[in-house]
């Protein structure tokens, strides 16, 4: 397949499309950082940055995911390609890669993610709200299970959902953006109907942390089998 220096894909071949289980028509316009898993994307800016700056190929491992929210891991090379019409194209060879062994699925994280917002809704049925302020990750964990469902927040659904004013939910998300943990989706400023996402760092920190949490929980659960 080829890419542009955005990104954009400008071909792809069959077996390509076979792995992204898409017809190849499709894919052309796309952005490759589309299906880039997004703790990878940060990773894959500064390759490609790093190929058009010395032109030496690079290599990498990363995770696609298709448009029905599967994954696939792969291990692809990208190299400058033939210029078309004068613009720069970037050639990249993709192919399977196996998943490291301590890889746990997304959709197991993103279960184990909702236990966690289930849980602290039941806090809250128990025992008086005012005992607790933790909004930082409540804002977090709820951004982390919109996007792996494939939806987008605002400040306002935010303001919804978690039943705060907007004027705190809008310093708690500046806060947040200051620590590089959520970006917004347009503009630089912050408003009632900004959208914005979690940064690459904060998918990395929740796919750490929801990893351990899961091995952590399956470890439980075989030491009880075995005392059983």
């Amino acid at each position: 397949m080829a890419i542009d220096v955005t990104g954009v894909i400008v071909r792809a071949d069959r077996d390509f499309a076979v792995t992204m289980r898409m017809d190849a028509a499709r894919l052309i316009g796309r952005n490759l950082l589309d299906f880039t898993a997004p703790a990878d994307r940060e990773r894959c800016i500064f390759l490609l940055a790093k190929l058009l700056e010395d032109g030496q190929p690079v290599s990498t491992v990363k995770r696609l995911i298709r448009d029905d929210g599967s994954h696939e891991w792969i291990s692809n090379r990208l190299s400058m390609g033939v210029p078309d019409n004068d613009a720069v194209r970037i050639e990249i060879e993709v192919e399977s890669a196996a998943a490291p062994s301590d890889w746990v699925d997304p959709a197991m994280l993103l279960y184990v993610a909702k236990l966690l917002v289930d849980g602290r809704r039941a806090r809250a049925e128990a025992f008086p709200i005012t005992l607790f302020s933790d909004p930082a990750w409540d804002i977090l964990l709820t951004a982390y299970v919109c996007e792996a469902e494939g939806g987008t927040l605002s400040v306002a659904d935010l303001t919804d959902v978690m039943g705060t004013s907007s004027a705190n939910t809008l310093r708690w998300i500046r806060a947040l953006s200051a620590e590089g943990l959520v970006e917004y989706e347009r503009g630089t400023g912050v408003e009632a109907t900004t959208t914005f996402r979690l940064s690459c760092e904060a998918h990395q920190k929740f796919e750490r942390f929801l990893s351990d949490r899961h091995r952590h929980a399956a470890g439980v659960t075989r030491a009880f089998a075995t005392e059983g």
